[in-house]
């Protein structure tokens, strides 16, 4: 197994396609196609599913992902060592959570004593993807995360609440529980922020008997009160000065309704490789400094 084998493996994971990862490489498409399909016969293993030209990770590739990666970021240390330089901590945060939570993050970073590198703004999903090919080194993101080599800690869960405009049915006297919403339409954020955890979410609402769910568009998060107010849907939201998503709605034109305890549960933390021995001396202190004492903080 050579050292070039891997980074072909990682860039076709990382890309999706021969030519795409061709393009990073700065190799052209056939060798490194057919560098591919030798590390698989070496192996004995497929590490793709092959569709079209689109690459997917078998459950057997998902597994040598995270080994993958460490070899070819220790041998980068390598390269580093010789010319007397250390390795950059990259680390990212999805603008869609709390920004004294992110502020807290980077403060924690720059007393790590890592050399840091850049800093990314992305989607949780975008975040993961880049984490799992060494491209992050710790992300803040959405939770859970069933990825392997992919270690998690939970530092904060959102306190929902249901934004209606001008309709006033829903004001029970008591916290809104789901099946208080039976036969509603909703708007949602879209699934592509965090698969996974946007999808428990909206089957949990599916299940307490909500009739419709539509992802709203990022674009067209700018005239989503006036939707509301047109169609009569409901936004499941969290209420707070610190969340971007509060850009979007007037509080004080709308009516919110806090949703019961533990009706809905989604957490954010942060993420980061199980095997990252590069980084993991400070890893850990960073994780150490944030982690909650006495229970997640509370969002919203």
């Amino acid at each position: 197994m050579e050292l070039s084998q891997l980074r072909a493996f990682v860039a076709v994971s990382r890309t999706g396609t021969v030519a795409a990862a061709a393009d990073i490489l700065h190799v052209t498409a056939s060798p490194l196609s057919r560098t591919v399909r030798e590390l698989e016969r070496q192996l004995g293993r497929d590490l793709f599913t092959r569709a079209y030209h689109r690459f997917t990770l078998t459950e057997f590739g998902r597994r040598l992902l995270p080994l993958a990666v460490e070899m070819i970021a220790q041998a980068d240390e390598c390269e580093l060592l010789a010319f007397e330089s250390s390795p950059m901590l990259r680390s990212g945060a999805t603008p869609w959570t709390s920004r004294a939570l992110s502020s807290r993050f980077q403060q924690a970073l720059a007393r790590s004593g890592e050399p840091l590198g850049e800093f990314s703004s992305a989607l949780s999903s975008v975040l993961l993807h880049d984490l799992r090919h060494g491209i992050t080194d710790i992300a803040l993101v959405h939770l859970p995360v069933d990825e392997p080599g992919i270690e998690t800690i939970a530092l904060a869960r959102y306190n929902y609440s249901i934004a209606a405009a001008g309709d006033s049915s829903l004001d029970l006297g008591r916290p809104v529980r789901l099946t208080d919403l039976r036969g509603r339409s909703l708007l949602s954020l879209p699934m592509m922020m965090q698969p996974k955890p946007m999808k428990s979410m909206l089957d949990r609402l599916y299940e307490a008997g909500v009739a419709s769910i539509v992802e709203v568009d990022l674009r067209d998060m700018i005239d989503l009160q006036n939707r509301m107010a047109r169609t009569g849907e409901l936004m499941l939201t969290t209420i707070s000065p610190d969340l971007p998503s509060t850009r979007f709605l007037d509080q004080e034109s709308m009516q919110i309704f806090p949703l019961a305890e533990g009706e809905i549960l989604f957490e954010v933390g942060l993420a980061w490789r199980t095997r990252d021995s590069v980084h993991g001396a400070r890893l850990a202190a960073v994780v150490d400094e944030l982690r909650p004492v006495g229970g997640l903080e509370l969002i919203g």
